[in-house]
């Protein structure tokens, strides 16, 4: 991947700038750096299951995946969605990037892992190598990995609120890498409508307007259908992060 400069405003208290991060170039590597707040840090085995589901997901095979586990951060929410887009998740970020001694941020994606609720929109948030979400205890109470998937391509699994709650972070991690919603599909797996870590619920939200994805693929009726989701990445998302080109900075 391309050397990228984290610019912008998060929320309408705080902005950023030219706060650069380095990444190697195609087949290299991909330095994840997951954090739990230090509730979420209290579920047995969440930052194993984190790991197992999140690199899996990441196996793309254009690059070495370097994931870790960092140390708990301290947080005056749990809100995942809010305490990124209000800025204090991206100040830490900011802070350890810009040179704190003790902890160093990962070059190409921050991961915030909270205990915020998943029943109400939105459940966590994502921008250029900063992300965020909630449902740690669901994380915790998901099956292995390979005892959940038995359709290994494309990874379909039941639509419940532990898969989901991964496919959420996945879909985190997505944006943090530059990807959007439209890098995401639908199709059909019999008479269910399978969603794609990008478009993920977005496929059964009457306020989405979009149709299909970037890469062309339409979004099936959902009317009637079962629900599932697909904890494999969309070839459309794929192709964008092989090509820096088609992935926003």
């Amino acid at each position: 991947m391309k050397r990228r400069a984290f610019l912008g405003a998060v929320g309408s208290t705080v902005s950023f700038t030219t706060l650069a991060y380095a990444t190697g170039d195609s087949g290299e590597t991909l330095a994840v750096q997951v954090r739990l707040s230090e509730r979420a840090a209290t579920y047995d085995g969440v930052g194993d299951r984190i790991r197992e589901y999140l690199g899996r997901m990441l196996a793309f095979g254009r690059w070495t995946l370097d994931l870790s586990i960092g140390d708990t951060v301290s947080v005056s929410t749990e809100d995942a969605a809010r305490v990124t887009r209000r800025g204090e998740w991206p100040m830490t970020v900011a802070r350890e990037t810009l040179g704190d001694r003790e902890r160093e941020s990962a070059a190409d994606v921050n991961l915030l892992v909270t205990d915020g609720g998943m029943d109400e929109a939105p459940t966590g948030y994502g921008f250029p190598h900063v992300a965020s979400v909630g449902g740690a205890r669901h994380i915790a109470a998901l099956e292995p990995f390979d005892e959940l998937v038995v359709d290994d391509a494309r990874r379909i699994v039941p639509h419940t609120t532990r898969t989901r709650t991964i496919q959420v972070l996945a879909h985190e991690v997505g944006h943090a890498l530059g990807l959007r919603h439209d890098h995401g599909v639908a199709f059909l797996s019999g008479d269910a409508v399978v969603a794609t870590p990008m478009l993920s619920a977005y496929a059964w939200d009457s306020d989405y307007t979009a149709d299909a994805s970037r890469c062309g693929t339409t979004i099936p009726a959902t009317d009637g259908r079962e629900q599932k989701l697909s904890l494999a990445f969309s070839a459309c998302a794929r192709r964008a992060l092989a090509d820096d080109d088609d992935v926003p900075p």
